[in-house]
Parts: structure tokens; C-alpha cells; sequence
């Protein structure tokens, strides 16, 4: 099977660039779930990949400081072949740059004479599909798969949208919807996600997230957590208010165990609210932005991890945070909210706020800081081991490709 990998992601010689340059989030959870899948697909036999990719930063000038973003080649592993193309980073302007660069970066798979060719899709990124569905109106036995980690129109839930932004959005969804019926097959995080983009047929199958096998067996040892000095609670991610980080903050404050910290690190429209909180508590540490790898640290020292995003929003229905995946990867117990999209399986390894309100999520900390340590380790160690066997991305992979063989021998 020849494979291109379709995306978004960046490697670590980029990586330190990106997050100089950018002003707003940085995607690291979509980057950190594309090379799992990447990395899953290179543990398949007779295989042959190649990437192809527009990363995901910020727009000039809000975002990102370049207006222009230059691209380049690598290899990774020293074996797949990567073309990060370059486009104009202009907001409102991008997307057509990104399309333009894609198909011109996509025309020699198109055109390459092999058979079984398949393009994976990461995201439901129009300018991504554009190129796909070019390549496929030049070799039509090219098999489109989509990896949807979120719905189109919850691809941006910032507060602080504009009415122009969500015109040009709707246009685009347009544009999306009409090039997605040459997309073959999907993989989704929740199964109601098959209504939204109209599967019907198509076959598809539900891969909530993916951990990754090779780099949680070259690990290197954390700190040593058992001491109870000082617990931390900690979050990783974009700090939007729709996440229900000022719901954690909050909560937070209310506890009254005073040798607890909160720490929090990402970026997002919520981030004053959070200084204004470490400014007069300060048990509360924001640390703004930083490396992923400097967040995984931090999220394998903590004493407890949360996820506030709440079950109150139309999104959350087709949602599956990769953050929940990340966290039970650590090892450390996970506080989060039982989301529509988060199946019963996993009940055993969360623990669930019972209701909404900020006397129960302040409870829940409480209860899960004053747990003797070896009680959060077995829970934790438990958690970590479900998903190192049962959501890894080697059997992910193999399951996608599977699904996509036997839709081929129909």
C-alpha cells in the first residue's frame, strides 16, 4: 500500500520556530495525535508512506508573526519522505495559498504509476481535502480517508470570533461539504460524528484517540511524587473559556487545602481571567505557553490532572478530548466530566465530576488531593495500562487499514 499522510503536523526541528513565533495557541495535541497515527502506520508491513503537510500555526498578524511561512523537506526516521509546503499566512487569505501549495505539493503522488494508493486526511481542513480530491480526479483509484477529530464547525470555539470570521467559516463548510463526497472512507472520534458528515454507507470506524507505544517505552524517569509537601493540580491546553477552564480556577480557589497549587500552562481568551486569579491566590501558577515537551513533565509530576470541559455544549456530544488520552497515558489520576462523546469503557479509569455546579468540581479535587498517594498511583497506573493495550496507535492503525482493505475487495 502506498500511503500520504495529509496534514498538519510539524516535527521537532519546526517546533521550537512555532512556538517563538506564535501568539496564540499551539496546536500540540492535533501534532502529538498525527505523528502517533504516523508512527502507527510505520509498524505495518509492506507499507510505504510519505507526509505531506500545511502546519497548523496561528494567521498573521493576530497569531503569528510571519506573514509568509517557508516550508521545507526532511526525513523522518530516515525513511518517510516530508514536504512541509509554504504558503501565505495572510488571515482570510491563507486557505487559498495553503490549497494552492498542496496541489502543486500533491501532484507527484497523483501522477506516480503505482497501484493501492491511499491518501489519509487529518482533519477536516478544506484546503486539505481540495488537494486530496485533485489527486483523486487525476488517479480516481485513489482511496480518500478522513481522520475527523472534530466537526468543522467546532473547529474554533474562541470567544472572541468575529462576525466576518464566521461568514467566511460558513462559506468554507460549503466548500467542504461539497468536496467531502469524494472522501471513502472515515475515521472518527465518536460515533454520533457519522450523522454530522453525512457517512451513510461509507464505511468508518471510531478510534477515540491513540497512544504511543515507542515513546512511552523511552520514557525517562519523572521526580519522585510521593511526597505530600506539596500537591498539584495541574491542566495542559487551550485555555478557552468553552473548555471550562475558569470553571476550574474557580473551583480551585475554593479549596482549603493550603500546601495544593494549581498549575496551568497553554493559551487561549480565558488567560486574564487566570492571571487575575494567580494575582490575588497564590496557590495559582500560570506559566503561559510551553514546550510540549516541558507540559508532559508537568503532567507527570502532578499530583492529579483535570480536564474541566464540561458536558454542556452541543460539541461535546461529538467530542473526545485527546487531552484525556494524553493524561491516562502519564499514569496520574484524571479528574474530567463524563462527556457524551466519551464511551462507558472508560468510567473506570476517570474521575467524574457528578454535576456542573463549582461546590462539586471543588469536592471532587478535594477528595482526590487528600487520597493517600498509592491509592492515585493504582488508579493511575491502571488507567495508563487500558490504553497502552487497548487504545495504542499500532492496533489503530492496523485497524484503519483493515477497514480500508475490506472496502476495497467489495
Amino acid at each position: 500500500m502506498n500511503v500520504l499522510f495529509l496534514g498538519g503536523v510539524f516535527d521537532n526541528t519546526i517546533e521550537n520556530e512555532i512556538l517563538k513565533k506564535s501568539k496564540g495557541t499551539v496546536h500540540y495535541a492535533a501534532n502529538k495525535l498525527q505523528w502517533n497515527l504516523i508512527d502507527g502506520l510505520l509498524a505495518i508491513n509492506n507499507l510505504n508512506l510519505e507526509i505531506l503537510s500545511a502546519p497548523f500555526i496561528g494567521t498573521f498578524p493576530k497569531e503569528y508573526e510571519d506573514i509568509q511561512y517557508k516550508g521545507q523537506k526532511s526525513i523522518y526516521k530516515n525513511v518517510v519522505e516530508s514536504n512541509y509546503v509554504g504558503f501565505n499566512n495572510i488571515w482570510g487569505y491563507r486557505s487559498i495559498s495553503r490549497k494552492s501549495n498542496l496541489i502543486k505539493g500533491i501532484k507527484s503522488f497523483a501522477t506516480n504509476r503505482v497501484d493501492n494508493k491511499v491518501i489519509f486526511i487529518y482533519s477536516p481542513h478544506t484546503p486539505f481535502l481540495q488537494a486530496a480530491v485533485y489527486a483523486k480526479k487525476i488517479d480516481p483509484t485513489i482511496h480518500i480517508c478522513l481522520v475527523v477529530p472534530d466537526l468543522p464547525q467546532f473547529m474554533n470555539l474562541n470567544d472572541k470570533r468575529t462576525l466576518i470570521y464566521d461568514r467566511l467559516k460558513k462559506i468554507d463548510i460549503d466548500i467542504f461539504e461539497k468536496n467531502s463526497k469524494f472522501v471513502d472512507s472515515f475515521v472518527l472520534l465518536t460515533d454520533p460524528m457519522k450523522k454530522m458528515l453525512n457517512v451513510g454507507e461509507r464505511p468508518y470506524v471510531v478510534v477515540e484517540g491513540v497512544v504511543n507505544i515507542e515513546s512511552s517505552n523511552n520514557e525517562e524517569p519523572t521526580d519522585d511524587i510521593k511526597s505530600t509537601d506539596s500537591m498539584t493540580v495541574v491542566y495542559t491546553g487551550t485555555l478557552n473559556k468553552k473548555f471550562g477552564v475558569v470553571s476550574l480556577v474557580e473551583a480551585f480557589h475554593n479549596i482549603n487545602i493550603k500546601n495544593a497549587h494549581l498549575k496551568i500552562c497553554g493559551r487561549g481568551d480565558s488567560e486574564e481571567i487566570i492571571k487575575s486569579y494567580a494575582a490575588k491566590d497564590e496557590r495559582v501558577i500560570f506559566l503561559g505557553q510551553l514546550p510540549n515537551t516541558e507540559a508532559v513533565k508537568l503532567q507527570k509530576r502532578a499530583t492529579v490532572l483535570v480536564n474541566p470541559r464540561q458536558n454542556n455544549e452541543e460539541f461535546t456530544k461529538y467530542s473526545f478530548p485527546s487531552k484525556n488520552m494524553e493524561y491516562l497515558l502519564t499514569g496520574r489520576p484524571v479528574i474530567a466530566y463524563k462527556l457524551d462523546g466519551i464511551p462507558d469503557e472508560y468510567d473506570k479509569y476517570f474521575h467524574y465530576v457528578e454535576d456542573d455546579s463549582i461546590d462539586s468540581f471543588t469536592k471532587k479535587i478535594e477528595e482526590i488531593l487528600l487520597m493517600d498517594e498509592d491509592s492515585r498511583s493504582e488508579f493511575g497506573d491502571r488507567a495508563r495500562t487500558y490504553v497502552l493495550n487497548e487504545k495504542n496507535n499500532i492496533s489503530a492503525s492496523q485497524k484503519i487499514i483493515e477497514m480500508i482493505q475490506e472496502s476495497r475487495s467489495r
